[in-house]
């Protein structure tokens, strides 16, 4: 990815040392934005098992610890976490774990050292789920607009309270309208509801 960053930047000043029109130097950049929105499932994929197949073939450490994180395999997941350079993402990564083995606590601290950022407030709202706390949930779901958290909420709340076909029926309805990233972990969520692994 840096190799091509680093020929888009250098394509574009022979562009400008040649003085090509304004018009096509936008042209070439739109081209270029929809390649990489393309060539990556991340963003718009449909496809859950091709966006899996993205993760296992990448390189990048973070999208190496989706991977195995969203397959339950949290050992492999840990290893990989430790090779993560930017401090953002190991600290999203830290929390995800914390989360998936149930340690609160732990969770709560690392949050707090966090911005006020709606992944922040569902960590919240979640974790009130778990803990019974409905003054919490009620106060960290107010702060929440995206619709994806939200549904995901109701999604977690069915899970909490053993009606585990509920959920599933949530998450088929939502799945079909979801693109990327949401899509994936929905479709996993799902797997591991229906496995049992949750």
């Amino acid at each position: 990815m840096i190799w091509f960053l680093l020929l888009v930047v250098l394509f574009a000043f022979l562009m400008g040392f040649f003085q090509v029109p304004i018009w096509i130097m936008y042209g070439v950049l739109v081209v270029v934005l929809i390649l990489i929105l393309y060539r990556n499932p991340l963003i718009f994929g449909k496809d859950a098992e091709k966006i899996m197949a993205y993760l296992k073939k990448s390189k990048a450490p973070y999208i190496q610890f989706l991977y195995h994180f969203l397959n339950g395999n949290l050992s492999a997941a840990e290893q990989v976490r430790g090779k993560i350079r930017s401090k953002k993402s190991k600290r999203s990564s830290e929390l995800m774990l914390l989360m998936e083995r149930k340690q609160y606590g732990k969770a709560k601290e690392l949050l707090r050292e966090m911005a006020g950022h709606k992944t922040k407030w569902y960590a919240l709202s979640d974790i009130a789920i778990n803990e019974g706390d409905v003054d919490a949930f009620k106060q960290y779901k107010a702060k929440i607009t995206d619709t994806f958290f939200l549904n995901m909420l109701e999604v977690d709340q069915a899970v909490y309270v053993g009606k585990k076909e509920e959920a599933v029926r949530l998450l088929d309805s939502l799945i079909p309208k979801l693109r990327g990233y949401k899509l994936l972990t929905a479709v996993q969520y799902r797997k591991h509801i229906l496995e049992g692994r949750v």
